[in-house]
């Protein structure tokens, strides 16, 4: 003759389910770990609202920044990314195959991801992908032209037309819409000694002035 479960057994069984589903709940939100220069804002019921250091962001969030500001956003199991002046992007909405849509502006991506998982950075005219550890930028003017670059470790960047560039590290490609794809990567060094960065929060990894050299916590 088969038992009722117990009272207690069936409060265990609760606390348990609750356990997991504040888990699952914790590694589908990021949080905004910092801002400085300007605003960051969040597209809630068709209109933007203002965020603070500290507030949680969920997947397929849709973010902006004013024209100042760079943010932080760390992600469990995905890695952190800093979105740059003026830029707009859509979180990603898959755990396992986080891709963030980046409408304009500039984003840095450092990933964290578990074997198997993948993250990437979508624009209207290409796609930069990375598995594993890596940390990189994309930046662009919409769907007029874009620039991918890798500090450490490689990612992949597809075209419109399918074809696929491998970015190693040290390298970037740049493309624009309506002329064809450059067959290989390019060294990022001589960019970086004309300029200092190639972006202002490149200063996150790169020593300011320092001609391309990435700081010694990079390396």
């Amino acid at each position: 003759m088969n038992k009722k479960p117990s009272f207690a057994s069936w409060l265990l069984s609760i606390l348990l389910l609750l356990a997991c589903v504040a888990a699952v709940a914790k590694e589908s939100s990021g949080t905004v770990v910092s801002l400085r220069g300007d605003t960051l804002e969040r597209l809630k019921k068709n209109a933007w609202h203002t965020m603070v250091q500290g507030d949680k962001v969920s997947m397929g969030e849709r973010l902006r920044t004013g024209r100042t500001a760079v943010a932080v956003i760390e992600f469990p199991g995905v890695g952190r990314f800093v979105m740059g002046p003026d830029s707009e992007i859509e979180m990603g909405r898959e755990p396992k195959d986080f891709t963030t849509k980046m409408n304009r502006g500039a984003l840095w991506m450092q990933t964290a991801l578990p074997v198997g998982n993948r993250a990437a950075i979508s624009t209207p005219i290409a796609i930069a992908g990375v598995r594993g550890t890596a940390f990189s930028m994309v930046f662009g003017e919409g769907d007029k032209a874009i620039c991918a670059c890798t500090c450490t470790g490689n990612i992949e960047v597809t075209s419109p037309d399918g074809r696929k560039l491998t970015v190693p590290k040290g390298e970037y490609v740049a493309i624009d819409a309506g002329r064809s794809v450059p067959t290989k990567a390019q060294p990022s060094a001589p960019v970086l000694e004309q300029s200092g960065t190639v972006f202002d929060f490149c200063q996150a990894c790169h020593v300011l002035g320092g001609k391309g050299k990435l700081k010694p916590e990079w390396k």
